[in-house]
């Protein structure tokens, strides 16, 4: 079995949990590294996630960087 860190943070039901507040592309699982949050619980859903890790959105550390320049 082979693990890409490129494949999109995904539920328990195999659907995209998160979606960039810039680009509105999908969050990868290496997003979440480089951006250093938790990656959620398996039975975690979105709602819950949020609320315990105080986001109300997350972005690709590219698209924050860019935002913040222009």
């Amino acid at each position: 079995m082979t693990f890409s860190t490129r494949d999109a943070v995904v539920d328990y039901g195999g659907r995209i949990m998160f979606y960039c507040a810039v680009c509105a592309a999908p969050i990868t699982k290496d997003d979440f590294f480089h951006l250093g949050l938790r990656f959620p619980d398996a039975d975690e859903s979105k709602d819950d996630y949020c609320e315990a890790e105080l986001v109300d959105s997350v972005s690709h550390p590219a698209c924050l960087r860019a935002a913040r320049a222009g």
